[in-house]
Order: structure tokens, then sequence, then C-alpha cells
């Protein structure tokens, strides 16, 4: 499965990043780019510690929907799942400046030993929040067509 742990599977992915437009219109969803590229970075500042976040989870987001969502090639379907509060907490500023805070964060989030629990899934292993940022990071691409 895909990963920003993988070295090759992190620039795969960097590379449709770059590729991203900030007047990009989403194909479903009500966020713009440059606000998407927000949400990403604040999904990274999450599992990376740096944006706390309250413990949401309760046993069956901790198992059975982690188990669907981290463990297999599910993928939600589109516009129909709302995020948590806390990884829409940052406000686009500068093209430019976003698009390289994301870039830094998912470099970060690939040398990261120890991270972060998930507000909705609970702790995960470092392969786990590798799996589930490219998963996610490739949602959000696909909504804006890279």
């Amino acid at each position: 499965m895909p990963s920003l742990l993988d070295p090759s599977e992190r620039e795969a992915l960097l590379e449709r990043f770059r590729a991203l437009s900030s007047e990009a219109r989403p194909a479903w969803g009500q966020l713009t780019a440059p606000r998407m590229v927000c949400h990403l970075s604040d999904q990274l500042r999450v599992a990376l510690g740096d944006l706390p976040s309250k413990d949401h989870s309760n046993l069956a987001t901790r198992t059975l929907l982690r188990l669907l969502v981290v463990h297999t090639s599910f993928e939600p379907p589109p516009g129909k799942v709302q995020t948590t509060p806390v990884m829409l907490t940052t406000q686009p500023t500068s093209w430019e400046e976003d698009c390289g805070l994301f870039e830094s964060l998912v470099q970060r989030l690939a040398g990261s030993e120890r991270l972060a629990p998930h507000p909705t899934f609970g702790p995960l292993s470092t392969k786990e929040w590798g799996r589930l940022s490219w998963k996610h990071i490739n949602h959000h691409l696909r909504q804006f067509g890279v």
C-alpha cells in the first residue's frame, strides 16, 4: 500500500501536488485549492503534534473504522465525510508559502519516528500515519484533478 514513508511514493505524490494551481476548482466539496492545502498541512501538523487535538475516538473508530480506512484500499465517497474541526484551523496566506509549508511537513512526517494520536482513530503507528496521510493527500489531489 502506498505511504508517505516510501520515498518513491512520497515523491510521486509531491509531483502531483506541484501540478496543482491555486485557481484549480474542486470536482466535489467546498474547499478552494488554497484552503485544501492548509487543510492537508493541518492534518500533518496534528500527526506531528504541532497542532494539539482532542481525542474524539471511541471503540468503533479505534478498531473497525481505523481498520477499514487505514489498512484497506477503501476510499471514502467524495464529499460525504466531514473532517474534524482541528484540521481546518489554518487560513491561507500566500500560495507559495502554504505550498512550501505543506512540502516541509510531508518531509518531517516521513522522517519522524514518533507521532501524535489521531483525533478519530486514536494512537497510530508511524507506518499507519504514513499510509493514512498518503491516502488523505491522494483523496484531495483527486478532488482537484491532479
